[in-house]
């Protein structure tokens, strides 16, 4: 059963970071079709200050959505073939602990 979760979320993972890339080439094809007038000469970011406020977590979830949704599949399909990595067993975390006695 494991390795069935683990063959599945593998091939999600890679179904959604070519569906990422795909999204990017296609976005890359259009901008090359565009005019040059038609884009924003002054470059206006809709970035967020960067002195923003709060916990290491809010923080990390503001910036992963403000990422593109291509970037967003790609990020979501590399998390889902690291989990099918460990499923499977092909990574392996251990920890251990010891006390000396005197």
């Amino acid at each position: 059963m494991r390795d069935t979760i683990a063959i599945i979320m593998a091939i999600l993972g890679t179904v959604l970071v070519l569906g990422g890339a795909g999204a990017m080439w296609a976005a890359a094809l259009e901008r090359a079709r565009l005019p040059e007038t038609a884009t924003d000469p002054a470059g206006a970011s809709t970035v967020g200050s960067a002195t923003a406020r709060g916990t290491r977590l809010s923080r990390s979830v503001d910036a992963a959505s403000r990422l593109p949704a291509p970037d967003r599949l790609i990020m979501w399909g590399i998390v889902l073939l690291a989990l099918s990595a460990v499923a499977v067993g092909a990574i392996t975390f251990g920890a251990s602990a010891t006390a000396g006695t005197r």
